[in-house]
């Protein structure tokens, strides 16, 4: 959750890494992917422990995925699973992703396992699932979903009514973390007094070669020692702010 000025930075946050920990049931397909939708297909075929094993290294890496197509990607401006449910016919493209880890927790029973995945932002569990299922040979389908990690916070995460039910206490101080927490992964750079006022205005900045990484387009965040300034892009060296932070 953000509050304030830092709502402006949430894009950035969305490309964060996720960690999920979740359980598949073999042997059926559902029109979702997950245990609220209709059960399409059945089989009698549930992989063993060493063949789901074997099958993970496939999974990770960089990888191409179709979304699910009950989800919240966009088809000309209508969300995916609205257009699913209306039974319209559309396609999906696939998507680059990367999973960094992909392993078997347990495997619980004959036609239910569990399993943890570490991956980008815009990777499809339920997706992930399916595929897995039809490397193995059967069905799969996501009957339990948790998200434990979110870039570098993990599954001491607590939830929105705990939050608030510590609004009047200190240990909501505890809780609450600078906006650097979530931004690790992006790169920053230092505006001197004189450049915070080109910002400001709108003009872009030149920086030295040596205060920034890349002459790459990256989208950056300008900071004035610990205040965050301006979301903008690096070109040729020069600092072209899009969204400034502050007022």
């Amino acid at each position: 959750m953000l509050w304030e000025k830092q709502q402006k930075l949430f894009p950035l946050s969305k490309n964060a890494t996720k960690e999920y920990i979740f359980t598949v049931k073999w042997g059926i397909k559902t029109e979702t992917g997950d245990s609220e939708g209709k059960i399409i297909k059945e089989c009698g075929k549930y992989p063993k422990k060493v063949d789901i094993v074997n099958a993970l290294s496939e999974f990770c890496g960089n990888i191409e995925q179709f979304p699910h197509k009950y989800s919240s990607v966009k088809i000309n401006g209508q969300r995916a699973h609205k257009l699913a449910r209306k039974n319209m016919k559309f396609q999906l493209k696939k998507r680059q992703i990367k999973v960094n880890n992909f392993t078997l927790i347990n495997n619980i029973s004959e036609k239910l396992a569990s399993f943890f995945v570490d991956c980008s932002a815009g990777t499809y569990v339920r997706s992930l699932a399916e595929s897995l299922g039809e490397s193995l040979g059967t069905l799969a389908t996501v009957v339990e979903l948790r998200r434990i990690g979110f870039n570098n916070f993990n599954k001491k995460l607590i939830s929105l009514d705990y939050l608030l039910s510590l609004v009047h206490s200190d240990e909501l101080k505890r809780l609450v973390h600078p906006i650097d927490a979530v931004m690790n992964n992006v790169l920053k750079i230092q505006l001197d007094y004189n450049q915070v006022k080109r910002v400001l205005s709108g003009s872009f900045v030149q920086m030295d070669k040596q205060s920034v990484i890349t002459n790459k387009n990256n989208v950056v965040l300008a900071k004035h020692e610990d205040n965050y300034i301006a979301l903008g892009l690096i070109k040729d060296c020069t600092f072209h702010p899009k969204k400034l932070l502050i007022s």
